[in-house]
């Protein structure tokens, strides 16, 4: 409740802030005359700042000067809901508030200096969960835990407390959003420049707003004593897909043709990055697998709680834990090529894509192999994660608006024997139909779910009377590797039953997105998960909620 409590007080001081700028700085307002109602310079001054493009009302009136000298800041906060109404595990809250607040500064370094084509970004974000940082207590309740954890159905949970993002140069030489070349250097993370899908970005499931396969890229598991008790627990180190990753490295990006692109980026790979969050026993950790108690479900584990906050820019070494380590710095390669077309009559926009990577560090393989000396099972070091992704973004159905009478230069415009013909529709830039779709692969050797898909449809503007609402809904499941179920077989614990295979785990998410203004929106949503833990030990989840997202 805490984070509710401190966004909602921190929203109504801005707002009032904001308004209060608004007041003293509108000239309208100021030239009210005496006989005025002094209740109608408050509305007049409401309006102003209700109908403006931001919720601080462009930063008190300094946003445009800076801007004017090269430099600007703007942000969000959102504010999100979870409530569990079926499914998940006991011992743990059905219900919880997350929240977070991105601030994001630019340099306009030609307007600064004249430097034509260059600006500098940086990126900064805080969140919270329940007051409780170390807890992803969404994830917890749905019962979204171990291999998979990527479809927990909060997106908000990692990466917690205040976090340092992206900082980096960038340099294009065009003006516009789609330039011939463009050159990113600096701290950096490719999740924000490959693999881009907006609309799956209105969505709350962490796997189809973020992870999309590649960041599900992880597993563990634990080796028993002979009486039930863990022996060692190995973290499969994955691939970090996700907005809480950041390292040193550069991308290239180009443009073949006018409906065409390639872009590469090389960065470093750093183990280990995200930190590590308290976890719970999860239905694999209890009886009957265990010795554990079952009553233990769902409950919290001592486990050690630390988060570096983004600034790991030494690599791996300085978060290795006395437990275990998680690696070592290696490179991490991404590539994509790209098609951009606008098919039709009413040039409909595309985007279709294919790219790969490669995420350069040991990584626990989960091919067992025997050890001769002492007749123990084990597992082999692969060196690499390598893996694909196809993407299929199209818009489906463009609405046709009509399009507003050419003014008349007659003295008589009607003239009913020949009336002069109709304007021809015209079509809207953003209403319509809109469909998103991704497969993702990997080497089922190394990762606990090498294959997801998820396909997607959002409508823009459906109600003639609400053309900025959007609704959507979205599919994604992912598919596990028989390689980590062998490996789980080779470690249960003797006299109890094997953990139950792993197959699928699904996730259904609608939402309804209500503009309330230019910089605010609500949007109620909810998720059907299906096989949260993945291998039947969860019951399907049924999870409503609504979030709020304010533009300062």
């Amino acid at each position: 409740m805490n984070t509710r409590k401190h966004l909602l007080a921190a929203a109504v001081g801005a707002a009032l802030c904001a308004a209060s700028s608004a007041f003293a700085g509108s000239a309208d307002t100021a030239s009210v005359s005496a006989s005025s109602s002094p209740f109608s310079s408050i509305e007049s001054g409401f309006k102003q700042w209700w109908n403006g493009s931001s919720g601080l009302n462009n930063w008190f009136g300094l946003g445009y000067p800076l801007a004017d000298h090269g430099f600007s800041v703007t942000g969000e906060a959102k504010e999100s809901f979870y409530g569990g109404v079926s499914g998940g595990l006991k011992n743990q809250n059905q219900s919880n508030w997350a929240g977070e607040v991105r601030l994001k500064g630019l340099i306009d370094f030609e307007k600064l200096c004249g430097i034509e084509g260059l600006t500098f970004e940086s990126n900064w974000r805080y969140r919270q969960i329940n007051g409780a940082n170390g807890t992803a207590s969404t994830a917890n309740a749905a019962g979204t835990v171990g291999a998979s954890s990527n479809f927990n159905p909060n997106h908000m949970s990692s990466g917690l407390g205040m976090r340092i993002m992206t900082q980096f140069f960038q340099w294009q030489n065009e003006k516009g959003k789609d330039p011939r070349f463009m050159i990113k250097l600096g701290w950096v993370n490719p999740y924000q420049d490959f693999l881009q899908q907006p609309l799956s970005k209105m969505f709350q499931n962490n796997m189809i707003e973020s992870s999309k396969g590649i960041g599900g890229a992880v597993g563990g598991y634990t080796t028993y004593n002979a009486d039930g008790t863990p022996k060692k627990s190995y973290s499969v180190q994955g691939v970090p897909w996700s907005s809480s990753y950041a390292s040193w490295g550069g991308s290239l990006r180009a443009k073949p043709s006018a409906s065409t692109y390639v872009q590469s980026g090389l960065y470093l790979a750093i183990a280990g990055a995200s930190g590590t969050q308290t976890s719970i026993y999860g239905p694999n950790d209890v009886a009957p697998y265990t010795t554990t108690p079952a009553s233990k479900l769902g409950t919290t584990k001592s486990a050690a709680y630390y988060n570096n906050h983004g600034y790991n820019f030494q690599g791996t070494a300085p978060f290795q834990t006395s437990s275990s380590a998680y690696g070592q710095n290696g490179l991490f390669n991404v590539n994509e090529i790209g098609w951009t077309p606008k098919l039709g009559a009413d040039k409909l926009e595309g985007k279709y894509a294919v790219g790969g990577y490669i995420w350069g560090q040991n990584n626990t393989d989960f091919v067992p192999y025997i050890n001769n000396a002492n007749g123990k099972g084990g597992t082999s070091e692969n060196s690499t994660i390598m893996g694909m992704y196809f993407q299929a973004d199209q818009r489906l159905y463009a609405v046709k608006e009509a399009a507003p009478a050419a003014p008349s230069m007659s003295k008589n415009p009607v003239d009913s024997k020949n009336p002069a013909p109709a304007a021809a529709p015209a079509v809207s830039k953003t209403r319509g139909l809109y469909s998103f779709n991704m497969f993702t692969f990997s080497d089922p050797q190394n990762v606990a779910m090498p294959f997801y898909f998820q396909s997607g449809l959002v409508y823009k503007g459906l109600l003639d009377a609400r053309p900025l609402d959007q609704m959507g809904a979205c599919f994604g499941a992912g598919f596990y590797s028989n390689y980590y179920n062998e490996l789980l077989d080779t470690t249960k614990v003797s006299g109890k039953p094997n953990i139950p295979h792993y197959s699928s785990t699904g996730v259904l998410e609608a939402f309804y997105c209500i503009q309330m203004n230019k910089w605010a929106t609500l949007q109620p949503f909810a998720e059907w998960i299906v096989n949260p833990a993945g291998n039947g030990t969860v019951n399907n989840d049924l999870i409503l909620g609504a979030s709020v997202k304010c533009l300062f």
